[in-house]
């Protein structure tokens, strides 16, 4: 027998990982399994007998093969299934989804807490590489200029917005 592939369509923001988390959760409540995502692009296979939960963890510098599979059997030991990276810094997890159980990577504030930052200094670099890059091409001449202030404009405030809301889940986190 052999599976479909199915592929959907999605934008997802790294401050808002839980809501990708979520409509991971929804489709493989639908019978579509994520397998992998391409920037927007992600493809599922349907198979309506099963159902997981997926989490997803962001983890940079796991560019060595050893240290990435250490981390992959660290989650395999607590019962996750891994399932693909994105990015090489975003990985996604799943574990057969149980009725009234909600399981989670992290268990304990602090590494929620530490998780949140490590998304904001990736915001902040970002920030920091497109501010140096927007330098770079206003330089051009003409009225090009006026269009790349418009584009800059929208990604420093979507960049700022994303630090903004992980600043404010870690303040009421460490209320």
């Amino acid at each position: 027998m052999t599976t479909a592939k199915e592929k959907r369509y999605r934008l997802s923001l790294s401050w808002e990982h839980e809501k990708e988390e979520d409509w991971l959760n929804e489709r493989s409540a639908e019978g579509l399994h994520f397998e992998k995502i391409n920037f927007i692009k992600y493809t599922f296979e349907r198979d309506p007998s099963v159902r997981y939960t997926y989490r997803l963890d962001y983890q940079g510098g796991l560019n060595n093969k050893e240290k990435k599979q250490e981390y992959i059997d660290l989650y395999k030991d607590a019962g996750w299934e891994y399932v693909c990276s994105y990015g090489a810094m975003w990985h996604y997890f799943r574990k057969e989804w149980r009725e009234g159980e909600n399981p989670q990577l992290y268990t304990d504030r602090e590494s929620l807490i530490a998780l949140y930052k490590r998304i904001q200094s990736l915001i902040a670099v970002l920030f920091l590489c497109n501010l140096g890059i927007m330098s770079f091409n206003l330089s051009r001449p003409g009225p090009i200029r006026i269009v790349i202030l418009a584009i800059y404009a929208f990604i420093f405030f979507a960049l700022g917005f994303g630090y903004v809301k992980l600043n404010k889940k870690v303040k009421e986190m460490t209320k």
